[in-house]
């Protein structure tokens, strides 16, 4: 199974091709959103779907100055706790995956973001 992630518009989409599900436990450990209204977070890519790519890209900043933060203050064999088992998908893969996302929001800042698994 796997992600794939678009913006989208009326008038186009950006597609952002797809990662392997196998690294879900990094995004929902990195990316969080609060939604007041249930009182409750969601967590992973899926978090981010419905969302404007500008909403969306401020988070995905965060989630990577929390890799930072991980990488200042534990060593590198610490990050491959998210390395896939089976070797589809690593921390880094999917940290670049990730990058890829939140550069696109920036990009596209009123395009809705989508998530399918």
């Amino acid at each position: 199974m796997s992600f794939t992630v678009y913006l989208k518009s009326s008038r186009e989409s950006v597609y952002l091709d797809n990662h392997t599900s196998n690294t879900s436990r990094f995004w929902h450990e990195l990316i969080k959103v609060y939604y007041e209204d249930i009182d409750e977070d969601e967590t992973g890519l899926q978090a981010l779907y419905g969302m404007k790519g500008k909403d969306a890209g401020l988070i995905l900043e965060d989630a990577i100055g929390k890799v930072r933060g991980l990488m200042r203050s534990e060593d590198d064999i610490k990050l491959t706790r998210f390395d896939s088992q089976n070797g589809w998908g690593s921390a880094l893969s999917a940290l670049l995956y990730m990058t890829e996302i939140m550069i696109a929001c920036k990009n596209h800042p009123k395009k809705t973001l989508f998530v399918h698994a």
